[in-house]
């Protein structure tokens, strides 16, 4: 949107482009800009503070905007704990941020935050068909896109997402997305979804599309739409396709499964988090354990890899819950499955519940990241879940759906590390033993 409307602009991805806090102080004082934008979740709260401290360090003048699930939870506290922030853009940010850009005073912009001021909120934006596609150039084009890795696991590169919708009904408690997006499905129109596709492969190479949005399968009749016309258009042939799908029965039937399978969707992911049922309810995710394992169940049968997430550490959790959901990853056999840490992320029913129960240790956000627990529960302390944590990942990549990851060539671990693993299993099983 900026370029189109005439604006300079130079694209920073600090991992990717391998630039540290001192080349982002270079990359402003050789670029020059008036405003700099920042990108903050929680994770990435000490390096935001980090590159708005170098930005200021240049000069003082430059606006210094963020925006991002974190901020956004925390308004006008975000500005009170990063002093070289001057404005917060809460939630969706195209229309606030190109007005901030067009000089528009800041008391009359929706959906901002500034000194000690919360404007009005900003309606969500309900038709996409005006925000133009990434300007992919950019980051270097087809050249610039290679040191992007994709999503993990790795598929067929080069790889890059797609939003087609926005927003998720769930409810669960652990989860900032409706903070962000809101709890309403918005979705794209197909057609404009179609043509993303065919621009991204037939200008930049993509032979990977991952759809990035919370829940692809929440309006059942949209998705088999777009899948249909991936297939009609002929972009199963030499593009892949991941998805984000729910397990409720609801949601998965045989033909969406052999639909997408058809589309050329090689990866599901489900987000599982737990295998114990009073947990899941706990959760708020409002699904059953019945309907997570018929998922993968089907899944497999339609000759689609998947890949789960379990967290540890909500409200409630026990040893034997984690347990359970080591029990229940196994059964499942996805491809992959990864245990974190539960955080309790700005403006989440789980951070409220913690922090009544007093069971939230850390209110230090530069601290939190995805293995660090900042939490305790009414039986586990933070070297528990940590312990426990370490455990079930290791459980996990011995088994056999797991191999074939293991060993594919991009992921060589090697013998010392395999090694390892066996090892970090032993150690529990005996500290097992000896507790029992």
């Amino acid at each position: 949107m900026l370029c189109e409307r005439g604006h300079e602009v130079s694209v920073v991805q600090m991992i990717s482009d391998k630039v540290d806090v001192i080349g982002i102080e270079a990359r402003v004082r050789e670029f020059k800009p008036d405003i700099v934008g920042i990108t903050m979740n929680t994770y990435q709260a000490r390096s935001a503070r980090e590159v708005s401290q170098a930005i200021k360090k240049v000069s003082k003048n430059i606006l210094v905007v963020t925006g991002g699930p974190h901020p956004t939870a925390l308004k006008t506290e975000t500005l009170g704990q990063f002093p070289d922030i001057d404005v917060v853009v809460c939630g969706e940010g195209e229309e606030a941020f190109m007005e901030i850009v067009e000089g528009k005073p800041l008391s009359e912009i929706a959906g901002i935050c500034y000194e000690d001021t919360v404007n009005n909120p900003r309606p969500f934006i309900q038709d996409f068909s005006y925000i133009p596609r990434t300007n992919l150039d950019l980051i270097g084009g087809r050249e610039g896109i290679k040191r992007f890795q994709g999503p993990y696991p790795t598929g067929p590169m080069p790889s890059m997402f797609i939003m087609a919708s926005r927003g998720c009904f769930g409810r669960c408690k652990f989860c900032n997305t409706p903070v962000f997006w809101g709890s309403k499905v918005r979705t794209r129109k197909p057609e404009a979804i179609i043509n993303e596709i065919e621009w991204l492969h037939g200008k930049y190479g993509i032979s990977e599309i991952y759809f990035q949005d919370d829940t692809f399968n929440a309006n059942k009749l949209w998705a088999e739409t777009v899948l249909n016309m991936i297939i009609e258009k002929g972009l199963n042939r030499d593009i892949a396709y991941r998805l984000c799908f729910r397990v409720n029965e609801s949601l998965i039937t045989p033909e969406l499964l052999r639909l997408a399978k058809q589309a050329n969707v090689w990866m599901i992911f489900y987000g599982t988090e737990n295998g114990n049922q009073e947990m899941l309810k706990a959760m708020g995710k409002n699904i059953w354990i019945a309907e997570i394992e018929r998922a993968f169940r089907m899944t497999h049968e339609a000759g689609i890899r998947t890949v789960t997430s379990f967290l540890i550490g909500n409200m409630g959790e026990t040893k034997q819950t984690v347990y359970d959901s080591i029990a229940l990853a196994k059964r499942l056999k996805p491809y992959v499955a990864g245990f974190s840490m539960a955080i309790p992320f700005p403006g989440t029913s789980l951070r409220a519940e913690i922090k009544e129960k007093g069971y939230l240790l850390e209110t230090d956000y530069d601290l939190y990241g995805a293995d660090q627990c900042v939490i305790r529960t009414k039986e586990l302390m933070p070297d528990d879940m940590l312990s426990l944590q370490k455990y079930a990942s290791c459980s996990m990549l011995l088994q056999p759906s797991n191999i074939d990851f293991l060993f594919r060539p991009r992921n060589i671990f090697g013998v010392r590390t395999k090694l390892r693993v066996i090892k970090e299993i032993l150690k529990q099983r005996l500290k097992d033993k000896i507790r029992t």
